[in-house]
């Protein structure tokens, strides 16, 4: 039998990346539950439950979950859940969006976990404060 020590270091390497970016995404997504005021911000280290909580932080109802497992429809159900889940942290829809797109996700959810979102707010914005009118004439 051969047994390559090679193969036994790409092999614990893979597992030692695979846990890290799992980690980071986990952590990440935690962080966004904390902004978000989710009731139980650990979920995002569960497997399944971190999805509920996604579609929980995007503010849609349960069955979305559903749509998560239909192939090509849950590409676009991601899409909208994390555009919404940036909206919540009040980040620019298209953070979530670039969740999507592979390299690009691992800076993506850094902006949404670990930054203060002020580029999006769902709140409006105050109303404008009306002009005072001088006489004519007066400079």
């Amino acid at each position: 039998m051969y047994e390559s020590a090679q193969g036994d270091f790409y092999g614990m390497f893979f597992w030692i990346a695979a846990l890290a970016m799992y980690f980071y995404f986990s952590f990440a997504q935690y962080k966004m539950a904390q902004k978000t005021g989710h009731t139980a911000p650990w979920w995002a280290f569960i497997p399944i439950l971190n999805t509920f909580q996604l579609i929980q932080m995007a503010g849609k109802e349960w069955y979305w979950f559903l749509f998560c497992l239909v192939p090509i429809v849950n590409v676009i159900c991601f899409a909208i859940l994390w555009a919404n889940a940036a909206k919540a942290c009040h980040h620019a829809p298209f953070w979530g969006v670039l969740m999507l797109l592979p390299f690009i996700n691992f800076v993506a959810v850094g902006v949404l976990g670990f930054t203060q979102g002020k580029h999006f707010s769902h709140t409006p914005p105050p109303p404008a404060q009306p002009r005072q009118q001088t006489p004519a004439g007066v400079a």
